[in-house]
């Protein structure tokens, strides 16, 4: 009797949940406000199901959505039929690849393996420092293979360097990859694993089908686009396309690319958690045995992925999502057979109308001090010898920047103070004044051959670029990552943007040529000497 309930109670313990409760929460998070559009895609033994869920409207087999840093699976996949083919070894370096005209200032950068690339272990920066996008809401699209090469030609890694994730890993292996084969990434990834594996709807084109991404908070969210670094992220698919992929990875003896897609889930370290070639891999029990559960998911800008499978239960699932909303612990859990996690927090909604005059000011949190502007850019946010962050409204008296948010404090109705919260870290401010301190500056004219003069490069940090440019007889300074500022003179040498957020003091050598600028942010002055951040033409 007691060995039969034994038997009963482990047989009741391995029931699978049902697929309705997973089905349910993402209908719940629609409901709720949390998720935009979502479609999931679910493989069971050969057997394919998918839903749709959405508030206004629901998308279909054929909705595009991007896949952001899933795309890396792909270029791995690349890389895995390359090795195959024999046109290189995961162990080639950087400098084997490039052409032998392009220096590479950062010797161990060269040393770097293919491998390390694909495994984000080579110690490149979060952002290439001459990212200086022309359109700050669309960064990368104008990245150019040049740019690639200038970067490599002169960043140099600081000491204390400890690897991480970058976009210009995969990039970088993109294009390498494309040099081996004498092609561009993208139409080499097209005929050599895209057709191959039958996806006729997954690509970088955006009239595939491309959903309206969102944020969050439900506001649309450009398109991105990622010009030379297309290995990193970018690619479109949609829920059907990435069912046939997946379908290839639980059977890839019926596939194409049988030996790539084994080289590319192999993990990499042999650590419990671990990487492959574009996968993340983690050992999953069931019963006494473990086995691998391969996955991989993203968020950009609008949008989110989630892919995984697990090969002991011929098991796979796809879930794409117009927004911004994470779906990788539903995904993992889903796919281990856990109880659907809870829901992320609905997000606030940003208030219609907004009082921006209450809120400027010089607040102290600490030791730390920060202004507060409502000036050209809208309402910013600057701590002493950083930039400027726009600040947009997500609920009453709350605001997001780009690495911080702010909720303000009001007694009687007035504002006090502010609690920051800066990567999941409270700081509470006090509210010194009720207005920005800045100095009114008037404008002078100044020489067409002094602005041309200043015009160039500037390295202010070790990942970051500033880059001086002469428009419409005036000049503008761009910092990496962010959008053109618009400066005037204010004496000879020195310029100003409209908001006060930096003032640049150009410095001279004897011979009166530049070399080097002085920026002032915030009332904290960092010095930038001059630089030369090109590259010869790829050939």
């Amino acid at each position: 009797m007691a060995l039969t309930l034994a038997i009963v109670a482990a047989v009741a313990q391995a029931q699978p949940i049902a697929l309705a409760e997973y089905r349910q929460h993402l209908q719940h998070g629609v409901d709720a406000g949390v998720y935009e559009q979502v479609a999931a895609g679910w493989l069971d033994a050969g057997q394919r199901q998918t839903w749709f869920f959405g508030r206004d409207a629901q998308p279909d087999l054929a909705s595009a959505f991007e896949i952001g840093a899933a795309t890396e699976i792909f270029t791995g996949l690349l890389l895995a039929q390359s090795a195959i083919d024999g046109k290189l070894r995961l162990q080639t370096t950087v400098r084997e690849l490039l052409p032998k005209d392009i220096a590479i200032a950062d010797p161990g950068l060269g040393a770097n393996t293919l491998q390390q690339l694909v495994a984000h272990r080579a110690g490149l920066p979060a952002l290439p420092p001459n990212l200086l996008p022309a359109n700050a809401d669309d960064p990368y699209a104008d990245y150019s293979t040049q740019d690639l090469y200038a970067l490599l030609a002169n960043y140099r890694r600081p000491e204390s360097t400890t690897p991480a994730y970058s976009a210009l890993d995969a990039g970088l292996l993109g294009e390498l990859l494309g040099r081996c084969y004498g092609q561009k990434y993208a139409d080499l990834l097209d005929a050599k694993i895209l057709k191959p594996l039958g996806l006729q709807h997954t690509g970088f084109d955006d009239s595939l089908g491309l959903l309206p991404g969102h944020t969050m908070q439900g506001v649309a969210a450009p398109h991105w686009h990622f010009g030379a670094l297309a290995g990193a992220a970018g690619l479109r698919s949609n829920v059907s396309d990435l069912l046939t992929f997946l379908q290839q990875n639980l059977q890839p003896q019926s596939s194409k690319l049988r030996a790539a897609l084994l080289l590319a889930r192999q993990p990499q370290t042999g650590a419990k958690q671990d990487i492959g070639l574009g996968w993340n891999t983690v050992e999953v029990s069931d019963g006494e045995q473990t086995w691998p559960l391969v996955w991989r998911a993203s968020r950009t800008a609008g949008f989110a992925t989630f892919l995984g499978f697990r090969t002991d239960r011929q098991q796979a699932l796809v879930l794409l999502g117009n927004s911004d909303v994470d779906l990788s612990a539903l995904g993992i859990a889903w796919l281990e057979q856990h109880a659907p996690p809870p829901l992320p927090i609905a997000p606030l909604q940003a208030p219609a109308k907004v009082a921006w005059e209450d809120y400027p000011g010089l607040y102290s949190a600490g030791s730390n001090e920060f202004i507060v502007r409502a000036g050209t850019q809208g309402m910013t946010v600057q701590f002493r010898g950083q930039p400027a962050q726009t600040l947009r409204p997500v609920a009453e008296d709350a605001f997001a920047g780009e690495t911080l948010a702010l909720a303000f404090d009001r007694e009687n109705h007035k504002v006090t103070g502010a609690v920051v919260n800066i990567g999941g870290v409270h700081m509470q401010a006090r509210r010194l004044s009720e207005h920005a301190p800045g100095v009114a500056r008037a404008a002078v004219a100044v020489d067409a051959k002094m602005l041309g003069e200043a015009a160039g490069d500037y390295q202010l940090g070790a990942d970051t670029l500033v880059r001086i440019r002469v428009r419409d007889n005036a000049l503008s300074l761009q910092m990496t990552g962010r959008p053109p500022l618009a400066l005037f003179a204010i004496a000879r040498d020195r310029y100003a943007d409209a908001d006060g957020s930096c003032e640049v003091t150009i410095k001279r050598g004897d011979k009166g040529s530049v070399n080097a600028l002085i920026l002032s942010l915030a009332g904290l002055d960092r010095h930038a000497p001059r630089v030369a951040w090109t590259a010869p033409a790829p050939k």
